[in-house]
């Protein structure tokens, strides 16, 4: 249950970050791959992939967690990289994540970290790798 919440947590840091450069990408059907790896833990979790219609309107879907309340923090556009801070609070506890990624016309990757720190546990590191393709426009 605990590795469900934390890859739901990744897809939504991956399409929250995505709306925040949505002006260097493509408006339309995107296919994001998140690969998320637990710093100490030997088990490899799957990746996860989504599809996603990302428009000026609604660049993010509602999230499959209601548990945690996001904000973008700061995020920035440097030609085809784009860099941000995520904060999110819950019951929980705090997360925060930090990443760097890179478009190429119909594609993009970027790597990221978050960070969990909840009530009466060691803080957990988690390093995250995505990767988008375009796959065209939105289905309506």
């Amino acid at each position: 249950m605990f590795n469900k919440k934390i890859t739901v947590l990744a897809v939504l840091f991956t399409l929250l970050w995505t709306a925040g450069a949505q002006a260097e990408i493509k408006e339309g059907l995107w296919e994001i791959t998140t690969k998320v790896e637990m710093k100490g833990v030997p088990m490899q979790m799957p990746a996860t992939t989504v599809k996603q219609c990302i428009t000026k309107d609604k660049p993010v879907p509602k999230s499959a967690s209601d548990d945690y309340e996001c904000k973008v923090k700061d995020y920035k556009v440097s030609g085809d990289t784009v860099t941000y801070k995520i904060e999110c609070w819950g019951k929980d506890g705090l997360m925060t994540t930090e990443g760097k990624t890179t478009y190429k016309g119909n594609t993009f990757d970027g790597t990221s970290t978050t960070r969990i720190k909840t009530k009466g546990q060691p803080e957990m590191q988690l390093s995250n790798k995505i990767s988008g393709k375009y796959i065209g426009p939105c289905k309506k």
